[in-house]
């Protein structure tokens, strides 16, 4: 079975499954699902962004993050400014209903990323950070064959 730790993406995939299912755990009970969670906080870190932007930060087609935010929207956790008239950017915040469900959620998100969870230490996981961050700009700079 040894072969089957060697390929660096296949540890990653297998890894992201289980982070995956745990961060759909930690999220469920305030009510939202990752994706939605990665809307909210992208809009807490840039207020006002555009949908075409949102879905590049949170690597989701145009079509899925206009859902992802319609849904929110009905659920009175984010506004749409449509203040600049048909045909124009329509910017995204957080109501204050939002910002309380984030917080909410956030907490949750920092305790699957105390370095312990990974067996590792402070310094060992801001070294895997980088260097997944750094995988992650070469596929977003080289696209697949």
């Amino acid at each position: 079975m040894a072969e089957l730790d060697s390929p660096v993406g296949w540890t990653i995939v297998r890894l992201a499954h289980v982070l995956s299912r745990r961060f759909e755990t930690a999220m469920r009970p305030h009510g939202l699902t990752p994706a939605q969670f990665g809307v909210l906080a992208t809009i807490a870190a840039e207020p006002g962004i555009g949908s075409g932007q949102l879905a590049r930060r949170v690597l989701v087609t145009a079509q899925s993050v206009g859902e992802l935010v319609a849904t929110l929207e009905t659920a009175g956790l984010v506004a749409r400014d449509r203040s600049g008239g048909p045909g124009r950017r329509a910017g995204i915040r957080l109501t204050p209903q939002g910002r309380t469900v984030l917080d909410g959620a956030s907490r949750a998100a920092a305790t699957l990323d105390d370095p312990a969870v990974f067996g590792l230490s402070p310094a060992e996981a801001t070294t895997l950070n980088s260097l997944l961050h750094r995988a992650l700009r070469a596929q977003h700079e080289s696209p697949p064959t």
